[in-house]
């Protein structure tokens, strides 16, 4: 049985092979996945709490943490293209206790991401809905009827009803965001940077964390790839990769930026402070649509925000256990481990089903404040990021990659320099949390 974020390539590029022949059509696919993964607690959560409690101040970083992460996001779709194999088949190359080491690394990451976006889509729920109910035991239930969803198999309507929603999403947020510009104190001191301290300093790392996403989305992105062009008669070019990879990352950067500025230009110029609760919160963003466009378009965008995020979990349901899974393959050194050689396979049911039971445990243990869970996954998320990130730069510039298709000299530079950002700043993190 197909997955569910395999399945939806398959019918994407099966709608556009019939309906156009061009290069810039064929060039789409994993990078909508991408866009669709990220725009979620990164976007919908960390970036609206930076414009609204710094208004401007952090901008700068949400600028940074895409430029500095662009290369490893990057590496996954093109070694993908050049080789035909996921990054996860690339680290077994390096060695089997390469890829151990990245297990390691992910697995108790995995848990929590997967419960941080079920408790965000929870929070949106109960915020649309007026429901009082508890948005730990509303975000269970919903990992539980994803899980069942995926083992069912029975999406499809939803997946093309989430992308009518993506786009009125996206609609919104702009037009809101333009809206919300006057609003801003443009000057120069409102750019400048908070003053730091640990909590600032805190914060700013759980921010880049989850910005535009967690780096094993790269990986996620891999197995995109290579499931298209498995359901492609005609092969992507790595232009034609590329090119939809930069579609899906500037757009998810644009939003990224624009939910910032709405909550610098609504909440901090009115001196709101981001609610303590998910659904007060997720009620806060919607307002925030309300406020510039008026209450019927605040309760559109709630139920599109929705739907989003819960396709979103759906796919971190799906890709998360099938990256475990694919690593598990690797560590027996046997090369079954191609993503597609899953799909119903009792390795990734269990696997699923596994992860899921391990999310449910995080929700219901760990979660005693919103807002400090969600910094806890984030930041959790970001110290992990470089091993990713340095796997993915070797992979790419190893010896299975054709010269032709290998990063050129300026976007390794790149690459080496994200990566020595992202390291200097994750041990200055545990120093000064653990050590200091």
């Amino acid at each position: 049985m197909p997955s569910f974020a395999v399945r939806r390539l398959r019918e994407s590029f099966s709608r556009a092979s019939s309906t156009s022949r061009s290069p810039f059509w064929k060039s789409f696919g994993p990078g909508i996945l991408f866009a669709g993964a990220a725009i979620g607690t990164s976007h919908l959560v960390q970036s609206t709490r930076a414009g609204a409690v710094f208004g401007l101040g952090l901008l700068v970083i949400v600028v940074i943490a895409h430029i500095v992460k662009y290369p490893a996001f990057r590496f996954g779709p093109q070694y993908a293209a050049a080789t035909g194999k996921s990054l996860i088949e690339g680290y077994v190359r390096l060695g089997r206790w390469v890829v151990a080491l990245y297990m390691l690394s992910e697995v108790a990451v995995i848990a929590i991401i997967i419960a941080a976006t079920g408790v965000v889509t929870a929070a949106i729920l109960l915020a649309v809905t007026g429901i009082d109910w508890d948005p730990k035991v509303t975000g269970v239930g919903l990992i539980v009827v994803g899980v069942a969803g995926l083992v069912v198999g029975g999406f499809s309507f939803l997946d093309r009803l989430t992308k009518i929603f993506v786009g009125v999403l996206t609609v919104a947020t702009l037009v809101a965001m333009i809206l919300s510009v006057p609003r801003i104190e443009w000057s120069v001191s409102n750019f400048g940077m908070p003053v730091f301290d640990f909590t600032t300093f805190a914060f700013v790392i759980a921010l880049m964390g989850f910005m535009p996403s967690g780096m094993d989305l790269s990986v996620l992105q891999s197995l995109w790839t290579v499931a298209k062009r498995r359901s492609c008669t005609q092969k992507p070019t790595m232009a034609h990769t590329i090119t939809d990879f930069n579609f899906g990352y500037v757009m998810t950067s644009i939003l990224a930026i624009s939910f910032l500025l709405m909550g610098a230009g609504v909440m901090h110029t009115a001196s709101i402070a981001p609610a303590a609760g998910a659904a007060e919160f997720a009620k806060q963003v919607i307002d925030l649509y309300t406020t510039n466009l008026g209450n019927w378009v605040g309760g559109l965008v709630g139920v599109s925000a929705f739907f989003v995020m819960f396709t979103t979990l759906m796919t971190v349901l799906d890709g998360m256990p099938r990256l475990v899974a694919t690593g598990i393959i690797g560590l027996q050194g046997n090369d079954r481990g191609r993503h597609e050689q899953l799909d119903g396979s009792r390795l990734l049911y269990a696997t699923m089903a596994l992860l899921a039971a391990a999310a449910v445990l995080v929700l219901l243990k760990l979660m005693q404040s919103f807002q400090a869970f969600i910094d806890f996954v984030t930041i959790t998320a970001f110290l992990v990021a470089p091993l990713t990130a340095l796997l993915n730069h070797l992979v790419v510039v190893g010896d299975e990659v054709p010269i032709k298709y290998q990063p050129s000299i300026a976007m390794r530079s790149w690459s080496i320099l994200g990566i020595l950002i992202m390291t200097v700043l994750a041990v200055l993190f545990i120093y000064m949390r653990f050590i200091q």
